[in-house]
């Protein structure tokens, strides 16, 4: 099956590219990447050329022919690129009748999904992929399943650097756009049983993990579908006073600068993107924490269950993944691997939470999620 799966790739940034080369080093599909540079600016030997097609999703009605010729031959589409290019490639799988995976945050492709008539039929659609949203859903969905009631899920997530020496405790490993897009607007919290939306940078925590200190706090988009998919699930006694958060996870006094800069100091996104780029310095030896915690009732008694994993970056056939480029793109590498095995159904949109953690870390690329006894 392997020689006749060809898969596109939109996207040539640091996640497009993790995609790219963990599927040439572990598998013998056919993989193809399109994205705006031409080939000559992308970084020496980070594609077989080949391999590699420049094509702007930015301006759609100039470029449909282009964008049907990439997608229409595929065995399935993987989105790597902003979020607000999700629309336009959706729309191309869609008319295609391809499968499309994402690893979109926002919501406009799902309200995008809900405007679509009815009678037409969707493709395999699965967004929301990665780490968070993503696996951290997968496995707090998990450790909910042995509860008669299940009274909170804690979802907490950290990318951070192994070592931090600036007093707002982080260096980038990702994009400054992303990183202030997570800290801005609302976040999804489900509070004795029902549907929120609060303020980001709110519910401030600190946590232990292995005996050092954190500090959490609301941020966007983590959650994807899963705080509306537990606000609605039944039947409804089981969750009728459900607790659901997602917080990110920091080291400790980069939650009171980053709040007073956006909060106190009101400093426009746009100007704070370009404050961060200018002073706070990169790293590639970076960390990620998947820390989550579910507790209820079982058998008339509180139990509750954990999983806590600390993943590091790995080396592999002369390629260095950060942590957060291996477990964003193994996370969506998985959903890809099951849909390839028959193991997800094969048509319409599909959620996170819908899949099991069994099944996924059975996979090549889930198997890194297995936890540490």
């Amino acid at each position: 099956m392997s020689d006749q799966v060809k898969i596109g790739i939109f996207g040539a940034g640091a996640i497009g590219s993790a995609v790219y080369d963990l599927l040439r080093d572990r598998t013998a599909y056919s993989v193809t990447v399109a994205d705006i540079r031409p080939y000559s600016e992308l970084h020496p030997k980070a594609f077989a050329e080949e391999h590699y097609q420049q094509l702007d999703t930015r301006h759609p009605g100039s470029n449909n022919s282009m964008l049907t010729m990439f997608v229409a031959d595929k065995t399935l589409i993987i989105n790597a690129l902003p979020y607000t290019e999700n629309v336009v490639v959706y729309s191309a799988c869609l008319e295609n009748a391809i499968p499309y995976f994402d690893f979109s945050e926002d919501a406009e492709l799902n309200e995008f999904i809900h405007n679509i008539d009815l009678n037409k039929s969707l493709p395999f659609t699965m967004p929301h992929c990665g780490l968070a949203p993503g696996m951290s859903t997968v496995i707090a969905n998990h450790l909910m399943h042995e509860m008669d009631t299940v009274n909170h899920i804690k979802i907490r997530v950290g990318s951070l650097s192994q070592d931090s020496t600036n007093k707002l405790k982080y260096h980038l490993m990702w994009s400054p756009d992303g990183l202030i897009n997570e800290y801005s607007g609302d976040c999804q919290i489900v509070r004795d049983g029902k549907y929120y939306e609060v303020p980001t940078l709110t519910g401030y925590e600190t946590l232990m993990i292995d005996g050092d200190t954190y500090e959490a706090f609301n941020t966007s988009g983590g959650l994807g579908s899963f705080a509306k998919t537990i606000s609605n699930a039944h039947p409804y006694e089981r969750f009728q006073n459900v607790n659901l958060t997602y917080k990110t996870i920091r080291y400790k006094g980069h939650h009171n600068l980053i709040d007073f800069l956006m909060n106190d100091l009101r400093i426009p996104k746009d100007e704070l993107i370009e404050i961060i780029k200018r002073g706070v310095s990169t790293t590639r030896r970076d960390l990620v924490i998947i820390y989550v915690v579910v507790g209820g009732i079982v058998n008339g008694k509180q139990k509750e269950r954990c999983y806590k994993k600390f993943f590091y970056p790995i080396r592999e056939n002369g390629r260095y993944y950060t942590a957060i480029e291996s477990t964003t793109a193994s996370g969506l590498l998985t959903m890809v691997e099951l849909f390839l095995q028959g193991k997800l159904k094969q048509k319409g949109y599909y959620k996170q939470e819908d899949v099991a953690l069994s099944d996924a870390v059975e996979t090549t690329f889930g198997s890194m999620f297995i936890m540490n006894r």
